[in-house]
């Protein structure tokens, strides 16, 4: 049963695009010069169209069919599962004040430093014109001379894991792919050519380990990798699953229609998905 529309958020879409009501057959649109990669240590490359919702209970599995008039090269669409938040919304570490943390000075304490009590050897006598100075002087190197606690600890926020795993058009032929990023970056996998312009794609939880498999026409499902230690320490309510379409290619116009004033507008890809399942 198709997962319910409701529970899912849109990234690098278009402000005025509506969710689509039923998920079970709908469409994404990917303008040219998009994409989902990370280049090493941890540059994100996310620019593509993503659907993607959180789940209530622990992932077990999820699976859809691809399908598109494939066309320019690295044109994809498929499955992706994030461990963390996906990029782009990343949160933002608060700081946390340490408990020994000692308020710092405030102006009106230094412009108004305390009043000396009067001992019985300079009881009764006027203090000299440069007595007040001496004071604020005395009370200011007080203050500069104890220690400063140190700027409360914001940890750097880690890169979030993510797969993904669908049809991509290279070398001028359909191929089940997929790519794993992780903090260290990220790595391309691909499988034998798909004869035919769709496929279904699933990935599923095996213990700690992420399982990625396509339908193969003859041969049935394939594992086309196996994700060791992806769900590790990860909690359950920290993975996002969803579909994504890219197109990174961007060709732009030639110089005839530069030089003739042609406006050419860009060509979208459009990837169909139909039989979305999440578990």
């Amino acid at each position: 049963m198709p997962p319910d529309s409701s529970s899912f958020m849109a990234l690098n879409c278009p402000h005025d695009a509506v969710l689509p009501e039923y998920m079970g057959l709908f469409s994404l649109a990917a303008p040219p010069n998009t994409d989902l990669w990370r280049k090493p240590p941890s540059g994100d490359i996310s620019t593509a169209p993503v659907l993607y919702t959180a789940l209530r209970n622990p992932f077990i599995a999820a699976e859809v069919t691809v399908a598109a008039d494939w066309e320019l090269e690295w044109d994809q669409g498929g499955l992706v599962i994030f461990a963390g938040a996906p990029p782009g919304r990343v949160a933002t570490a608060v700081p946390r004040p340490s408990a020994d943390s000692t308020a710092p000075l405030t102006t009106q304490a230094l412009s108004h430093p305390a009043t000396p009590v009067p001992t019985s050897q300079n009881a009764g006598q006027r203090p000299g014109p440069g007595a007040g100075a001496a004071a604020a002087a005395a009370a200011a190197a007080a203050a500069v001379a104890q220690p400063q606690a140190p700027p409360p600890y914001m940890p750097p926020t880690p890169a979030s894991k993510w797969v993904k795993v669908g049809l991509e058009f290279c070398n001028g032929a359909c191929h089940a792919t997929s790519v794993v990023a992780t903090s260290d970056g990220a790595d391309w996998a691909r499988a034998d050519v798909v004869r035919r312009p769709e496929l279904r794609v699933k990935i599923e939880r095996i213990g700690c380990a992420l399982w990625v498999w396509y339908e193969d026409e003859v041969a049935g499902w394939k594992k086309l990798r196996e994700v060791t230690w992806f769900f590790w320490g990860v909690e359950d309510k920290a993975v996002r699953v969803g579909v994504y379409a890219s197109r990174p290619a961007n060709f732009g116009t030639s110089m005839y229609e530069r030089r003739q004033g042609f406006s050419v507008s860009p060509r979208n890809l459009c990837v169909d998905f139909e039989g979305l399942e999440i578990f």
